[in-house]
């Protein structure tokens, strides 16, 4: 016989000790960036352990959820990472206010993200650039912020910030009005230190240790911005350069974003493992990472199924199959018991790095 008490006590066990009123999943949230994130294993783990701590409710009420600075080279994935964040949230890639530093190189545009000073004018309006829907987010749901190319902001602009990343908040120069960023995660993005560290490679033509390529990017860091300032920030991440071993996942993400537009059309095409091939086969520069590889999509995928689109006739256009030939890719209309995944291509290094100068 079970008694009450001891039901009781199942149920008690059975609860977590700890709830939450934020509905988002860390695991969940760590999946979708192992989807869509190429070789950035080890920040994506670092960002899943702080997204806990919110979860949790244990980080400090005075200050934001969350702030970390990302550092990398261009085309890594630092801007689709929060894109990816925003998506999982709250079900749209666009759900974050986004303010793109490198408009704001001027020590004058500062009043951009304060607000006018009383007196002059736009002051009464309290006009600012933060949209105050994606920082305040819900009582559920975080609001997200993206300071991108912080590093291309006046020093003016950047002591703006202080505050928010100390205080959680920011009061505009017309002084009626306090911008509350306590329900908030920031994410600032930097590509200082990437030049440097390409000169390096281009010299020594070698690969730098991760160790040392993180160490680059710090001191590149520290260099440009006061202490004052890093010193607010909850963490500095430094992002991978993108290796030819990611390309084959890179574009098999490229192609699930096609077939999601495509969706709409009742279209759905695929490559075979010799289209994937020679799309990795048409080789990339770590310079300009991810968007390299994008352009050569562009290129060799795009471009050819836009003319085979604008050419066959409707009924043609359901299922399409891509395969190479001729070092070009070429599409021609299948069965559906004929189309299915098949697997991914074996990115083949080059003989010679292409470069883009």
């Amino acid at each position: 016989m079970v008694f009450i008490t001891d039901k009781l006590e199942q149920n008690r066990r059975a609860q977590p000790l700890c709830t939450s009123r934020f509905v988002f999943d860390p695991s969940e949230i760590e999946g979708a960036l192992r989807a869509r994130i190429i070789g950035q294993d080890e920040t994506i783990t670092r960002f899943k352990r702080q997204l806990s701590v919110v979860k949790a409710g244990l980080q400090d009420d005075r200050k934001p959820l969350l702030s970390t600075l990302f550092l990398g080279s261009t085309g890594v994935g630092k801007t689709e990472f929060v894109r990816t964040v925003a998506k999982a949230i709250h079900g749209n890639s666009e759900a974050f206010c986004r303010i793109d530093m490198n408009t704001l190189s001027q020590s004058h545009y500062s009043a951009a993200i304060t607000g006018a000073p009383p007196g002059y004018v736009g002051s009464k309006e309290n006009y600012s650039l933060f949209n105050e829907d994606h920082i305040a987010g819900t009582s559920t749901r975080p609001g997200i912020v993206l300071f991108d190319e912080i590093e291309k902001a006046s020093a003016e602009v950047v002591r703006s910030l202080m505050n928010i990343l100390d205080s959680g908040s920011l009061t505009l120069a017309s002084g009626q009005k306090t911008l509350k960023f306590n329900n908030t995660l920031i994410f600032m993005t930097s590509n200082i230190g990437a030049i440097k560290t390409k000169t390096f490679i281009s010299k020594a033509r070698q690969s730098f240790s991760q160790k040392s390529r993180k160490a680059t990017f710090i001191r590149a860091l520290e260099r440009h911005f006061d202490p004052e300032f890093i010193n607010r920030i909850g963490s500095v991440n430094c992002f991978n350069d993108l290796s030819m071993t990611s390309i084959p996942d890179i574009i098999e993400n490229l192609e699930a974003e096609l077939n999601q537009r495509l969706k709409a059309r009742n279209i759905a095409i695929e490559l075979d493992p010799s289209a994937r091939t020679l799309v990795c086969s048409a080789g990339f520069n770590k310079r300009y990472g991810a968007r390299d590889i994008q352009r050569q999509f562009q290129a060799l995928v795009l471009e050819p199924l836009a003319q085979f689109l604008l050419s066959a006739a409707d009924d043609q256009c359901r299922f399409i199959f891509g395969t190479a030939t001729a070092n070009k890719i070429t599409f021609q209309p299948t069965l559906l018991n004929e189309f299915s995944r098949t697997s991914k291509p074996v990115a083949s290094r080059p003989s010679q790095e292409k470069t883009h100068d």
